[in-house]
């Protein structure tokens, strides 16, 4: 069931399956709620699950175009704020948290904002590192593309998202993302790139875990690089790792079946 909720200026909007302990699944940029509706037929039968639309993508509002992202964007502690705000009308107390990309850095916030609130969480192809100083212009040079057009900005960054060796064999995922993606607005997608320019190095958060982390990791993934995890992981007192040969960036498309499975297993030791 899709509801809202009114935060800040705008509405966030989130759908809710399924009964039992709450799982959130938090999507990446470019991306929606969407892009867990094959998740949730599984997991709603055994979980509330819980997908919002983040601020900017899908059918939440765009706080770029109010005004009320401010200066440094999308940031992810507003990301991570407007969850809570959706736990709290769902009577959610604690939950486990499933983030991708992007969706992991507004996990990790969370994690940091609401600790008592956190039983666990997935880094799925994400980071807890901030950028480093050559991924910060790059997300510059993603700014400047998308002002210049945006489409042919996304018709470049999709594909890449997937191993090279899934691109040709995988179109109709290729153009759903595409789809998701094509339907932000260019203020949302620059308020995005901007919020994870600024976002702060969140290691600390998985040093000082005291419940379960799992790391999903992509061998083939060219945004969130397999040799920039390895001193992640040891970091966790309680650490789940799965990696993923012949895999990028989108695990949930490229490998759903294990992926789903790591996320059911995780979610029963919880």
């Amino acid at each position: 069931m899709i509801q809202k909720i009114e935060y800040k200026d705008f509405n966030v909007f989130f759908r809710v399956e399924g009964n039992g302990e709450t799982i959130v699944l938090v999507h990446g940029f470019c991306e929606s709620m969407e892009i867990w509706d094959d998740f949730v037929k599984v997991l709603s039968q055994r979980y509330r699950v819980i997908m919002p639309d983040l601020p900017g993508h899908g059918m939440t509002g765009d706080p770029g175009q109010s005004g009320a992202a401010g200066e440094l964007g999308n940031t992810m502690e507003m990301q991570a704020e407007a969850i809570n705000e959706i736990l709290k009308v769902c009577g959610v107390d604690r939950c486990t948290m499933v983030g991708h990309s992007m969706g992991g850095y507004t996990t990790l916030a969370f994690a940091e904002l609401f600790s008592e609130k956190i039983k666990g969480f997935c880094l799925f192809h994400s980071t807890a590192m901030s950028d480093t100083e050559e991924k910060k212009l790059d997300r510059d040079r993603a700014i400047e593309a998308i002002e210049k057009d945006k489409n042919t900005f996304l018709d470049g960054l999709v594909p890449k998202m997937f191993a090279p060796s899934n691109v040709s064999k995988m179109k109709k995922e290729i153009d759903k993302v595409l789809s998701i993606a094509k339907g932000i607005s260019e203020t949302g997608l620059i308020a995005a790139l901007y919020g994870m320019r600024n976002r702060i190095d969140r290691q600390h958060v998985l040093a000082e875990a005291d419940y379960p982390v799992l790391f999903i990791i992509g061998k083939d993934d060219m945004l969130i690089p397999l040799d920039r995890m390895y001193s992640q992981i040891v970091k966790p007192g309680h650490s789940e790792v799965l990696i993923l040969s012949g895999v990028g960036h989108m695990g949930f498309y490229e490998a759903p079946e294990r992926t789903l499975f790591a996320i059911g297993k995780f979610m029963e030791q919880i």
